[in-house]
Formats: C-alpha cells, sequence, structure tokens
C-alpha cells in the first residue's frame, strides 16, 4: 500500500521559485492569501544561480540570468530599488580583445568594448549576484525545495491535487508522494519542462500542450564558464575583460565581479559556453572532471595574450598543490580549484530542469509570449519569462509574466468566493 503524505490545503501553489514564481508569491501573500512554492532543485532561483551559492570565494558570478538594462526594463529597475539590492555597471573601460578562427589576436581599442560585449550597452548586474533577488522576494516557510511535481489532478475545480515526489528518479520505494491541495496553480517553470514532467489530469488542450513543448527554453542551449582570481590582473592591464573567442569552448568572456569592495569576494571571469563548446568541454572532462583547470586557464592565456604570472597563478598555484573538483556541470555547477584560483562550469544543456527531453516531437516552433503559452485553463495560470508578452528571455520577461499572472489569480479567487 502507498502510503501518501497529506498538507494542508493552501490557497495558491506556484511551481517554480525562479524570480517569476517569486513575484507571483510575493505578490498573492501581500493580498492576504495563503502560498506555497514548490521547486524540484534544492535551492531557489531557478535560471538565476550564482556562483557564490556553491563556493563563497566565487564572489557572486552568475551562472544563469545576470543582466538588466534599467533604461528599457522599468520593471526589473523598480523592483530592485524597492528591495534596495546594489547593482553596478557593467566594466567596459580599457582594450578588448578577440581571437578569430585564423589563429590572430585582434585588440579592440578602448571605447568599443560595448560593440563586442554580450550584453552590448548600459547593461548592469546586481551585486553579490542575480540570485539574491529571488531569495529577498521569498518568505523561507513558504517553499518546498527537492519537491517534483510529478501529476495536477484539476478534474474537481474547487480543490486540486498536486502530486509530488522528492525522489528526483521516483527509484526510492520509500520516497512516498505528497499531496497538496490549493485553490489555483501557477505554472512558472519552463513550459516545455512543464509539459514533458507533468501529468495534467485532464490533459491541457492539444494546442497549448503542443505550444509548450515547442518553445525553446531560455538558457537549453547554453553553458557558462567563471574563473576567480586574486588580483584583477585585467584591470591592472588595462583591459575591460570583454573578449570573444571563435576557436575555444567559451565564446565571449566579461568581468562578473570586480572583487572590489561591495562586488564579490574574489576578481572573477564570466563566459558563454555554446552548444559546439559544451562538446568540446565534455571530451576536456569526461575521463577526469580536474582537467576542466588547465584547458579553461591556458584558454584565457591564449586569448588575452598574458601569461600565468600576469594572472597571478604562478604567485598563488604552488606546483605541489593538489588539483581539487567537486560538483556536476549539470547540477548547480563542477568546481575546479587550485590554489586560491577556481574554476566554474554550469551546462544549462545538461540539466534536465532546463533542457527536458523526450521522443515528442512537434513540426512548429513557438514563439516567446505566444498566447497559447499565456492563456490561462482555470484553475491553472502560467507564468516565466517565455510566457511574458514582452522582454522574454529576461528578467524583465520574468516579472511581466508574473504581474500578468497575479492579477489573473487574484481574479479567479475573488470570483471563487
Amino acid at each position: 500500500i502507498n502510503r501518501i503524505m497529506m498538507m494542508s490545503t493552501v490557497d495558491v501553489c506556484v511551481i517554480g521559485a525562479g524570480l517569476s514564481g517569486a513575484c507571483i508569491a510575493r505578490n498573492l501573500a501581500s493580498h492576504n492569501k495563503s502560498v506555497l512554492v514548490l521547486d524540484a532543485r534544492n535551492r531557489v532561483g531557478g535560471r538565476l544561480l550564482t556562483a557564490a551559492a556553491a563556493n563563497a570565494d566565487l564572489g557572486g558570478a552568475d551562472f544563469g540570468g545576470a543582466w538588466i538594462w534599467p533604461r528599457s526594463e522599468p520593471n526589473m529597475a523598480n523592483l530592485l530599488q524597492n528591495l534596495t539590492i546594489q547593482t553596478v555597471p557593467m566594466h567596459m573601460d580599457g582594450i578588448s580583445m578577440a581571437y578569430i578562427a585564423n589563429g590572430k589576436r585582434h585588440v579592440i581599442p578602448d571605447g568599443q568594448a560595448e560593440m563586442y560585449a554580450a550584453c552590448g550597452g548600459g547593461a548592469i548586474r546586481v551585486c553579490g549576484g542575480a540570485s539574491r533577488v529571488v531569495s529577498e522576494l521569498l518568505e523561507p516557510h513558504s517553499v518546498r525545495l527537492g519537491m517534483r511535481v510529478t501529476e495536477i489532478d484539476y478534474n474537481d475545480k474547487k480543490e486540486v491535487k498536486i502530486k509530488c515526489m522528492t525522489d528526483k528518479n521516483n527509484t526510492n520505494k520509500n520516497d512516498h508522494p505528497t499531496i497538496i491541495k490549493c485553490q489555483a496553480v501557477v505554472l512558472a517553470a519552463p513550459p516545455k519542462v512543464l509539459a514533458r514532467t507533468i501529468t495534467f489530469l485532464p490533459n491541457l488542450p492539444k494546442q497549448k500542450t503542443e505550444s509548450m513543448i515547442a518553445t525553446p527554453t531560455w538558457m537549453q542551449e547554453y553553458g557558462k564558464v567563471a574563473v576567480s582570481f586574486p588580483t584583477n590582473w585585467w584591470r591592472q592591464q588595462r583591459m575591460s575583460g570583454i573578449s570573444i573567442d571563435h576557436v575555444g569552448a567559451v565564446a565571449t568572456w566579461w568581468e562578473a565581479c570586480s572583487g572590489s569592495e561591495g562586488d564579490g569576494n574574489l576578481p572573477t571571469l564570466a563566459g558563454f559556453v555554446t552548444e559546439q563548446g559544451a562538446a568540446m568541454l565534455r571530451k576536456v572532462i569526461c575521463d577526469d572532471s580536474s582537467y576542466l583547470f588547465e584547458f579553461i586557464i591556458e584558454s584565457l592565456k591564449r586569448v588575452y595574450g598574458v601569461d600565468a604570472n600576469a594572472m597571478g597563478i604562478l604567485e598563488s598555484v604552488a606546483s605541489d598543490n593538489e588539483v581539487k573538483a567537486q560538483g556536476s556541470s549539470e547540477q548547480d555547477g563542477l568546481i575546479v580549484t587550485n590554489g586560491v584560483i577556481t574554476v566554474s562550469y554550469k551546462s544549462w544543456l545538461e540539466d534536465d530542469l532546463t533542457n527536458a527531453k523526450d521522443d515528442t516531437v512537434v513540426d512548429f516552433t513557438c514563439d516567446y509570449g505566444d498566447r497559447d503559452l499565456q492563456s490561462s485553463v482555470e484553475p491553472l495560470f502560467f507564468a516565466g519569462t517565455e510566457t511574458a508578452a514582452g522582454a522574454h528571455g529576461h528578467m524583465e520577461g520574468a516579472v511581466i509574466a508574473a504581474e500578468r499572472a497575479a492579477a489573473e489569480v487574484a481574479e479567479y479567487l475573488s470570483n471563487c468566493t
């Protein structure tokens, strides 16, 4: 006989403890609604993942969403102001570097970094990392982590039943389902992941399901690498930290933390890993994950045209230091340390909560913000940056979607009373 642990009924259950889910929970709680937030991960933030969460020495480099453009993203700008969270402009001063396919390194003059930076111009980042925003929004007592939703039964519109498992692979015979009862559900996770991992009773409308499956998940084809150093050697050499690399696994680099007071514990560079780059890194770490350290350091030396001594590596990494690796790239990051130098790698491509895969095939691609993604199936409502009417794929989009979904839920609940 399967034992089932029953939990108290709440007004609203939010699935997904990312930025959108956190904004919804805060909004509804401020209107005296009881809210429970569930997330399959063992942390809050979703695709806002700050490296400091895994290793304090990384100083707040972001593995996920990192940038806000306050001039065109008023919702995020207001949110940061209301939470009194400090931000810093992206560092663009100094020369930048470009290493192109013919093996030549080009120096990009000072003043042109914005043309080559992955974030473009006008971007700011959160001191201490973007996941701080979610932590500030959520009340710890309203969140249940490590809860993988497997089924949502909304046959009874007045009482939705959500089945969760705490065992990721549902292989633990002692892991009994948890049933949560609520009046409304907000699904604030990637549409494709929701459609492929949750059984809906009854089924969602066919067009909506296909649109969810056909929607690319933001960050699903990317990863990020972060490297922390004892000194900010690029600023010392009048570099912006911005670079592009047409040869290596990391396509573009930037300053993720300056290492100055209030902006991370250690100076850190971070960079995007594309699908092609991820394939390169898989080969590097397949036998020994500690090989990541040397591979990335050699890439930086090649791109920036500096030697190990200029990076402070010879002084801080003794020859007899042991290279230590922990974590994994598909979870919250592979962390490889040698002395005080740390190289970390997070692959969203290999994260099954971001890049969910199965045999379901649809013959079209659904655009972000599509009406099918936004439309509710009462008492189920949908949020997340992919569903946003604008700024989709950005933190701004997550906030826009949250405001829409929270308003829909509030109206629905008022009509139920």
